[in-house]
């Protein structure tokens, strides 16, 4: 990631910069085609031409000594101490200094070339000859030609006609963006009027809505952007101080070119208060919303690709097409023919339903950027087209490793040496057994519980060794470090490993694997010592699903008949006992858990069952945290939390560590306000206060699935994003808010996290297995961001997924009738949660209902206001009155949108009239 910032004044193009040994031949370029170069001017008549005379004469005064110039430019050698550069609105030339005692030997330029230059290029820039006099008698350097000359003619230009010139073909030369303009404002001698008022007027350039105006920097305050993609024109910012509410940007315009996730620098805006209040300032009912613009993007985070399809003009235009993205927080584009796939003019029927990736190359026009296609996708609807759109969306790389690092670990019949064997401890005669999710390839943790003769138990957790195996600094660590994360689709998983490697380090029973250990002493009543941690080898004895656990847990008669092989000489009750005292640990450390102030909100997650024939879906289902479940889970943060103490106790400046910021704060108080009406009291003081007063709505007493996917949903909005993070100079705090714990890191799943990997290199530092890492925090600090970043977009390649896959089951299976939720009510919607699914959809009131609607809001709160609807009478059907709240139970369809990535949400008609009218 980079972390020089951007401006929002232009895109990022190649060939812009102008190199040292380009410098000779660039001033002689600019000098010699000085005369082909015309003032761009909206009529070419004579009286213009008689007045850009004039204005050269009037600018003769700019010449400098054509001896100093010659010396200059000739006397320029590679290597000075300074460069100083000089953009203008035709050019960028480039003088070095060679010290600070040679002043008067820096370059000036030719008396007739400034001359015929300068009038060329600012003959619309207006300042009076008495100026120019006065000014050119002292100017002796270059430093002094700036300050006391061009400086006072941008300060009073129109920064408009500097922005537009660079566009003009006479005017490209080398430049083919107005990146020069960032330049200027960047040069010390050019910016030197925004940090001292007294120069020239402080308002420079305050006629571009793209720059960035310092002085209103304490206005301004840098964080990531949300757009929201159910109305785009409407998009947020993040206070630094989460107590506070989120910036509004209303309006493409003031979003000023950033997209999605980019760190922006917001500008606070005057609102002017006229006595209306719009629906988009989330009727916060007294507090006013606060609104601004973005000045700034401080770093780039959006790819600036997306999906879509091309579509000819409506005029037929040849030379660009129209690119229209199916993400509509995207801008469209205007495609150049040169990009155009083969006959796409004289045959674009044939690409009607074609998806393409593209890229923005630049944004000049608000409604339009300039784009360029990327590559074919393939066929929408087709389901391997959309799973590759949804991986170039969300820019994850899936690319398979070449034969180029087949070298770097061994094969699948690798037999651990005697001499590894000797170094680790030997676990090898525990009853060690895995957990996973059915059919589960990367294993990546067992676990193993004995007792002790004082009558304690040391249960031990037992995570793969990848990082014996992949070796630091080698192109293979290289690779998996960029990809730092598998991704989850439905119907496959793109491993962050080779598969090989995966299968070599999963800890499949009945063979001995290398495994990193923390073993902890705990009593019946959970106590836990200190943790033990060491190198092990290990052979697990079974590899369990979770139905398996569970039907234990359960005391299910029959689980030993479904049972799966057993190895290492070990039997059913073994395992059988094993199981029952880890559960037992195990729910008394969870219990103990949230009463010490922890949080879980669950969401609901899909899982399907695809047809082995075709791979369509057949069934679905939602996922259910059990036992056996939390089980796992319990030991798992057990070991995060007990791995992060020890590298950070080793380690303070190289800790690769997991920290979860507190949640908006601003956000908590207006949920907690508008549910307090409605009979339910949220504590939001901290996590543990969250959790204890949602339980009896969330909680496994509670019979309203709904009503507890629509807090859940609620509860979850204000939560902010967990990330990884290096100890050293890490300014905020480390705590886990959801954990509530001081201390956390991911040590246990090395298999498909590369952060992990990281982790268990600090510990085998710390064992002494290995030499201190030779890391700086800097490097430590990238890779975090990286993971940080690409485990966020496989979330989000994985949910998309999850929709594809629930939008083709829908179009099998269309209309598809259910129950839904209603999670908010609006004065043109309602927004809706699938129970059944966990889809949240969004329900539109337009000239299409069948009927009238009236929403009528409550000034005791916003989340009771009710939906009344009138539903006109038809053949055989009788006139229906229907109320709607938060909470509400309705009857829906679902059917496949136009689009293969919508899934449209209908009202069904109720049977009866609302009692409640």
């Amino acid at each position: 990631m980079s972390e020089t910032p951007t401006h929002t004044g232009n895109l990022q193009h190649s060939g812009n910069q102008i190199t040292d040994n380009d410098l000779q031949d660039t001033v002689t370029k600019n000098i010699s085609s000085n005369e082909s170069l015309k003032p761009v001017t909206s009529k070419d008549s004579s009286p213009s031409k008689k007045k850009n005379a004039r204005k050269r004469a009037k600018l003769k005064s700019l010449q400098m000594p054509k001896d100093i110039c010659d010396q200059s430019l000739l006397s320029n050698p590679r290597g000075n101490d300074a460069a100083l550069s000089t953009p203008s609105t035709s050019s960028v030339m480039e003088v070095q200094e060679r010290n600070s005692g040679d002043a008067q030997k820096l370059a000036h330029l030719d008396q007739s070339n400034v001359m015929s230059n300068t009038s060329s290029n600012f003959n619309k820039l207006h300042i009076s000859s008495h100026q120019i006099a006065q000014h050119a008698q002292s100017t002796n350097s270059v430093h002094d030609f700036f300050m006391n000359q061009v400086i006072p003619l941008y300060g009073t230009a129109n920064t408009r006609y500097a922005e537009n010139l660079a566009h003009h073909p006479q005017f490209q030369l080398n430049i083919h963006s107005p990146k020069y303009l960032q330049n200027l404002m960047q040069h010390p001698l050019l910016s030197h009027p925004l940090k001292s008022p007294s120069s020239v007027n402080r308002h420079m350039f305050s006629g571009s809505p793209h720059l960035f105006k310092r002085e209103n920097a304490q206005n301004i305050s840098p964080n990531k952007k949300r757009i929201n993609p159910k109305q785009f024109q409407h998009a947020y910012v993040s206070s630094t101080d989460r107590s506070e509410q989120d910036v509004f940007i209303d309006g493409i315009k003031n979003r000023n070119r950033a997209l999605e996730g980019d760190i922006v620098i917001v500008q606070l805006l005057e609102e002017k208060d006229n006595g209306e209040k719009k629906e988009t300032e989330k009727d916060n009912d007294d507090v006013k919303q606060k609104k601004g613009k973005v000045v700034y993007i401080k770093e780039r985070i959006h790819t600036r690709t997306c999906i879509g399809s091309l579509k000819l003009m409506p005029d037929k235009n040849r030379q660009k097409a129209l690119f229209i993205p199916r993400d509509y927080r995207f801008p469209r584009l205007d495609i150049p023919c040169t990009f155009w796939p083969d006959n796409f003019y004289t045959d674009s029927d044939k690409y009607e339903n074609t998806l393409f990736s593209a890229k923005i190359l630049d944004w000049f026009d608000i409604r339009f950027a300039l784009g360029k296609i990327v590559c074919n996708i393939g066929e929408s609807g087709d389901m391997q087209s959309e799973t590759k759109a949804i991986l170039a969306q969300t820019d994850v790389d899936i690319t398979p490793f070449g034969p180029e690092v087949r070298h770097l670990f061994p094969h699948l019949d690798y037999v651990i040496p005697e001499e590894e064997i000797k170094l680790r401890e030997d676990c090898r005669k525990l009853c060690i057994f895995s957990i996973d999710p059915n059919n589960c390839r990367d294993i990546d943790d067992a676990v193993s519980c004995r007792k002790l003769e004082n009558g304690n138990f040391e249960v031990g957790v037992h995570i793969s060794d990848v990082s014996h195996f992949l070796t630091e600094n080698t192109m293979l660590d290289e690779k998996v470090a960029e990809k730092a994360t598998t991704i989850y689709m439905v119907e496959k998983a793109y491993h962050m490993l080779p598969d090989e490697l995966c299968m070599l380090c999963s800890l499949f029973p009945g063979v001995d694997k290398l495994a990193f250990s923390v073993f902890w002493e705990i009593s019946d009543d959970a106590e836990i010592s200190r943790p033990r941690f060491s190198k092990s080898v290990i052979h697990s004895c079974c590899q369990l699903a979770y139905e398996h656990a569970q039907a234990i847990l359960e005391g299910n008669i029959d689980t030993e008949l479904k049972f799966p092989e057993i190895y290492n000489g070990f039997k059913y009750s073994q395992i059988q006992e094993t199981i029952k005292n880890l559960g037992n640990i195990s729910s008394i450390l969870r219990r103990r858990r949230f009463e010490g102030g922890a949080l879980r909100i669950d969401q609901p997650k899909v899982s399907f069952t695809l047809s082995p024939s075709n791979g369509m879906p057949e069934s679905f289902c939602i996922y259910k945290s059990k036992e056996s479940h939390q089980l796992i889970e319990e030991f798992m943060l057990l070991a995060n939390m007990s791995v992060a103490t020890k590298i950070y106790e080793d380690y303070p400046k190289l800790a690769f560590l997991r920290c979860h910021p507190e949640p908006s704060g601003y956000m908590l108080k207006q949920l907690a306000k508008a549910l307090k009406p409605m009979g339910i009291d949220l504590e939001i003081t901290s996590a543990g206060d969250i959790y204890r007063s949602l339980q009896p709505y969330v909680g496994p007493t509670s019979n309203d699935r709904g009503k507890a996917m629509v807090l859940s949903m609620l509860c979850a909005k204000p939560m902010a994003r967990a990330k990884y993070f290096c100890a050293g100079g890490y300014v905020e705090d480390f705590h886990h808010y959801a954990l509530n714990v001081p201390l956390y890191t991911h040590f246990t799943s090395p298999i498909r996290r590369y952060a992990d990997i990281m982790v268990h290199r600090l510990l085998s530092a710390s064992l002494k297995y290995r030499d201190v890492p030779k890391w700086e925090v800097d490097y430590v600090r990238l890779v975090a961001a990286q993971c940080n970043r690409q485990k966020y977009n496989a979330k989000r390649a994985g949910e998309l997924s999850t929709e594809l896959y629930t939008l083709k089951y829908i179009e099998m299976h269309s209309p598809v009738s259910t129950e839904a939720v209603v999670v908010e009510v609006r004065e043109k919607y309602i927004d809706v949660i699938i129970v059944a699914m966990g889809l949240n959809r969004r329900i539109l009131f337009n000239n299409d209902f069948p009927g009238d609607y009236n929403c009528i809001k409550n000034d005791a709160g916003t989340k009771l206001s009710i939906m009344e609807l009138t539903w006109h009478a038809t053949q055989g059907l009788p006139e229906v009155k229907q109320s709607i709240s938060v909470f509400s139970t309705l009857k829906v369809e679902m059917h496949r949108g136009d689009d293969m990535v919508k899934i449209e949400v209908r009202l069904v008609r109720p049977d009866h009239v609302d009692p409640t009218l």
